[in-house]
């Protein structure tokens, strides 16, 4: 299933609905945490208040933006997937939770205090987010992008043979020009804000097979009627815990000028 191998790595990602379809229940328990002083040491640094309006866009079942919810007057938390919306509404109705596109979200001048992308800013357009964004954030508003910094090679080499074996090839979209695509438009920054968390993380084997099928080149969907078969294989592959470092966070942190 090459369904995104003729797209050069600036061109827009394809607008799938079915990207993450069937992987909220496994998101919440596969994807590394982020470390836990991460919203306070957020909110401090973006100086939120009961007055601030934040959005996280790409928000998944909500893991940010509920952590991140007691620190500002409102929360918005868009996504396009249904599923991954349910659970984080489940978590924290008071919310504002919206089904949508980042392209098609269409906020008032200056109605954000802050944007928050938690490992989603490159499946959006991003030369298009990045003009629009400073529009909808008022002057010393700020765009953040958030992931986990964790060793190389997070998924087995195996388990990519096998997952390429089902599915055939698979681009994800270019990681790392992020920087270069919000300084051509205006951004200033990035500050850099990194979380360590000392210590070990623990894995048992069902959170490492949550985590395949959390992610977008192998949701449970995509396997069809084989799914079974790869499924036991899979289980073979990571039938044994894993310990790793505890993963740090970083924060990307631009300004609206």
């Amino acid at each position: 299933m090459d369904w995104i191998s003729d797209w050069k790595e600036r061109d827009v990602p394809p607008r799938d609905d079915d990207l993450f379809k069937g992987a909220a229940e496994y998101y919440e328990l596969g994807r590394l945490p982020y470390a836990g002083q991460l919203p306070e040491a957020l909110a401090k640094d973006l100086g939120l208040g009961p007055e601030s309006v934040v959005a996280d866009i790409g928000c998944g079942p909500g893991l940010l933006a509920v952590a991140l919810a007691p620190y500002c007057g409102r929360m918005i938390g868009v996504d396009p997937d249904p599923d991954m919306l349910a659970r984080g509404r489940r978590r924290d109705p008071s919310i504002t939770w919206l089904r949508a596109r980042a392209e098609d979200l269409s906020f008032e001048a200056g109605e954000l205090d802050a944007v928050v992308f938690g490992r989603s800013f490159h499946w959006t357009d991003r030369p298009l987010m990045a003009t629009r964004l400073r529009t909808f954030l008022r002057r010393g508003g700020h765009l953040v992008l958030i992931s986990e910094i964790h060793r190389p090679a997070r998924i087995p080499q195996q388990v990519k043979e096998l997952i390429a074996e089902f599915l055939g090839a698979y681009r994800l979209p270019k990681l790392g020009d992020e920087e270069e695509i919000l300084a051509e438009a205006g951004w200033q920054g990035p500050k850099r804000l990194t979380l360590r968390t000392e210590g070990t993380l623990t894995r048992d084997p069902e959170t490492r097979i949550a985590e395949i099928y959390s992610m977008s080149t192998s949701t449970r969907h995509r396997f069809g009627e084989r799914l079974p078969e790869f499924d036991h294989r899979l289980r073979e592959l990571l039938s044994e815990p894993e310990v790793i470092p505890y993963p740090s966070t970083l924060a990307r942190i631009w300004t609206n000028p």
